[in-house]
This record gives structure tokens, sequence and C-alpha cells, in this order.
């Protein structure tokens, strides 16, 4: 697993009503994994928002 360690934290949010998915991660792929395990399970639409730490 590729991790990005950069002065970024990215949260997988859905849009459609569910909010945030996880907690803030340091990995974007992480992120977009968790983002793409709640589409699966739920339909949803999801994003990868960014932050700087």
């Amino acid at each position: 697993m590729d991790f990005d360690y950069t002065d970024h934290e990215y949260l997988p949010h859905c849009t459609d009503g569910c909010g945030a998915i996880t907690g803030w991660l340091y990995s974007r792929e992480v992120a977009s994994e968790a983002g793409m395990n709640h589409a699966k399970n739920k339909g949803h639409h999801w994003m990868v928002r960014e932050r700087m730490k």
C-alpha cells in the first residue's frame, strides 16, 4: 500500500447525505479506498476532501 506522507490530510466524504465516512486520514489512497467501499456497500456518491495539517 502506498502512503502519501505529505503535509495534507484527506477526508472521504459521502455527498448523498451520510457526511464523513471516516476521520481525517494521512493517505489519499486510504481515503479513496474508504470512499469506494462506502459506494460499493451503500451505492452512494463520494469525494475526498483535502486540507493542510
